[in-house]
């Protein structure tokens, strides 16, 4: 694999994330904890993985696809490039928003690498989001399957041209028929999509980032409010 010093040397290799970020109140619809609880959780997924992205060496810059109003408000704390998509108002526009987000960075940086990376990855950490990049920069084009095997969550092309996208239900074999690389050793940690409250359960046994931990204190100490399906 490419050494580390390389890409921490040379920005240029260093990836550009697209972050493609639904409305929290309509977020998480399989988790099935209430609709409070809901948006506290897909809230703090979020904010946990930009704290990630922001703590990387190994990241060029972050661009964020998103209609969520509290996130367009913070803008100005993060270091980040933010594209506001109406498109994901509108049920799932996973991949409309993505190639809003390719488009951007295309623009922005365009002789380097992009990494698609989900929201919803609370066990993720800068050290596993490293060795990610690394295990998928020897490729032209990659991806890593979720923790189910049949989805995907990080994607990876070496320029805007290379990636291959197509999220969605049993998104790993539609990656993998159009030339993408499955990086199948990435770590737990970079595959778990939390969609489930299994999930939710094995993420907590992992080890969560700390604004997701918060949240489930909080979620913790007031259950009958967090429960509550309004």
């Amino acid at each position: 694999s490419m050494p580390r010093a390389t890409l921490v040397m040379n920005p240029d290799l260093r990836p550009t994330v697209i972050l493609p970020v639904k409305p929290w109140h309509v977020s998480k619809s399989r988790l099935e904890l209430g609709s409070t609880g809901r948006k506290l959780l897909a809230r703090a997924f979020t904010l946990d993985v930009l704290a990630v992205l922001g703590r990387s060496s190994h990241v060029g810059g972050v661009v964020v696809v998103t209609a969520e109003p509290e996130l367009l408000a913070l803008r100005a704390r993060l270091d980040t490039r933010f594209v506001s998509d109406q498109s994901f108002a509108l049920g799932d526009g996973l991949n409309s928003a993505i190639a809003i987000g390719l488009g951007s960075a295309a623009r922005w940086r365009p002789k380097s690498p992009v990494l698609v990376l989900p929201a919803d990855l609370p066990t993720l950490t800068r050290r596993v989001l490293d060795d990610t990049v690394e295990l998928m920069s020897v490729h032209d084009a990659a991806f890593v399957p979720d923790a189910n095997g049949g989805g995907t969550t990080a994607s990876w092309g070496a320029t805007t041209e290379h990636i291959k996208v197509d999220y969605g239900s049993g998104s790993a074999e539609r990656h993998s028929d159009l030339g993408a690389r499955p990086v199948s050793d990435a770590d737990l940690r970079a595959r778990l999509d939390v969609d489930t409250v299994d999930d939710l359960a094995t993420a907590r046994r992992l080890g969560v980032g700390s604004r997701t931990a918060r949240a489930l204190s909080a979620m913790l100490s007031l259950p009958a409010v967090l429960r509550d399906e309004s």
